[in-house]
């Protein structure tokens, strides 16, 4: 047997296993055998499985949170048949309460072994919440179906381009994980074309089954390997997995070029969970099975097939602290059904944080997408322009800060002025040069800041 077949057989058969095991998730392959089958029912059968489990996930909230209790007092117990319809006479709930009113959400008595999750999330607005073990292990049950889509399984090898754990605690959590996983980290925090070097001498060696990581890191991965004129491919990956931000077309088709790999979007939310994972049609198919996914209007009514609204989550596995009704700060559009066959609603486009935008004079607003395919212009015109983000500071005003060599910056900058200025009314341009964008406190990238919806998402959440 080859040895690379050996350490997947290890790692796939005795380490993860046993890991999992030892955490108190074992669960996690009942589960994802259910699952495997799950993905296979027709729409109204996984309906008739939400209802069962959301409403169970009511009664719990409603007899063991002191929120919930007070909410639901007047409600007998809610049969499944009733489940939606209850559900959607609830409140929504904001990161700011989670945040606030963790006591008043959480499960008492806690349900069994309990840890503590802390996201930040492109927002920078840090939520804590306490997860049971179950909810958990379903959580990484749901992973790996979406992972076997992408044709990645138990013990294959991963390059991970994400934050790093910085000291202490953490820091040993983090190496465990990825020995369990059987992977490599790189740093996506702050690096040079030095550090990228060194990734890319350490994946050629360690050979990864698959890249993972956020979309803006292995962007630049790519981008460092393609101008260094190394073979991408030498790598080996059958697959790059994007998470945690927008991928763009010209992104999937730069990774998927430089790296002679499939591309597949994971999207997710650190609070609740796998979202939705990219089936090999190309279709974001939703955990129906696991979440409960609306997407409402300002008013929050609930729009049509191919119409645009904010999404809001229940989580049918969390006991810890239910989340019930969840305004993740995203927005997308549900699709139609896809022709791979399996019976998990589409998500057919995301578009981001809700102040992931520029808002014009006139009160458009222009999607960071928008921006992309801009700068992917300006690369195929010849201008080395290595990264970019926009922030908006005043309504009639944009900074847009360029990473490149001091000459390209002076040649763009009245070029960029002109293109944005031209298809933005009102709105004054400032081009700056940059050693490095600065990135969140969770290692991400935005490509836009809008410091003003910032401000006043801040002030009304």
């Amino acid at each position: 047997m080859p040895l690379d077949a050996v350490n997947r057989w290890i790692y796939g058969r005795i380490v993860y296993p046993g890991v999992v095991r030892a955490i108190g998730e074992g669960t996690l392959f009942r589960r994802l055998e259910s699952l495997e089958s799950f993905q296979w029912w027709p729409a109204d059968r996984l309906e008739e499985l939400q209802k069962g489990r959301l409403s169970d996930l009511l009664n719990f909230a409603a007899d063991r949170t002191e929120h919930y209790k007070a909410i639901l007092s007047a409600q007998p117990h809610i049969e499944p048949a009733d489940a939606f319809a209850v559900l959607r006479s609830l409140p929504l709930l904001s990161k700011t309460e989670v945040q606030t009113r963790t006591a008043q959400l959480s499960a008492i008595p806690a349900p069994g072994r309990v840890t503590h999750k802390t996201t930040g999330g492109s927002t920078g607005q840090a939520v804590t919440i306490p997860k049971d073990r179950s909810a958990l292990a379903f959580e990484r049950a749901a992973m790996w179906l979406g992972y076997g889509w992408a044709g990645i399984h138990f013990g294959d090898r991963c390059a991970r381009f994400w934050g790093s754990q910085f000291a202490g605690r953490r820091r040993l959590l983090g190496r465990a994980g990825d020995f369990a996983m059987n992977r490599l980290r790189f740093s996506a925090f702050a690096f040079d074309d030095a550090d990228l070097e060194r990734y890319w001498k350490r994946c050629v060696s360690f050979q990864p089954a698959y890249l993972y990581g956020y979309v803006s890191m292995l962007e630049a991965f790519a981008s460092f390997v393609d101008r260094s004129g190394y073979d991408g491919r030498a790598i080996g990956a059958r697959a790059v997995i994007t998470t945690s931000e927008v991928l763009a077309p010209p992104q999937r088709a730069l990774l998927e070029r430089v790296f002679g790999a499939r591309v597949f979007v994971e999207y997710g939310c650190g609070e609740v969970g796998p979202i939705a994972y990219e089936c090999d049609q190309g279709s974001l198919h939703m955990m129906s099975a696991d979440l409960v996914v609306e997407f409402l209007d300002d008013n929050g009514n609930a729009v049509s097939t191919g119409v645009g609204g904010q999404i809001v989550l229940t989580d049918l596995n969390s006991r810890a602290m239910p989340l019930i009704r969840y305004r993740i700060g995203d927005n997308g559009i549900p699709g139609p059904a896809c022709t791979c066959g399996r019976g998990f609603p589409v998500l057919s486009k995301i578009w981001g944080r809700a102040y992931d935008v520029v808002q014009g004079v006139d009160g458009r607003r222009y999607h960071g997408e928008f921006f992309m395919y801009v700068f992917e212009d300006l690369r195929k015109a010849g201008h080395d322009i290595r990264q970019f983000q926009v922030v908006q500071d005043r309504a009639d005003h944009l900074t847009i800060r360029i990473v490149s060599d001091p000459k390209t910056a002076d040649t763009i900058a009245p070029i960029i002025r002109d293109h944005l200025t031209g298809k933005l009314p009102g709105v004054k341009v400032t081009v700056e040069r940059c050693d490095v964008i600065e990135r969140a406190a969770s290692g991400k990238t935005q490509v836009v800041r809008n410091l003003l919806l910032a401000a006043q998402r801040g002030s009304t959440s």
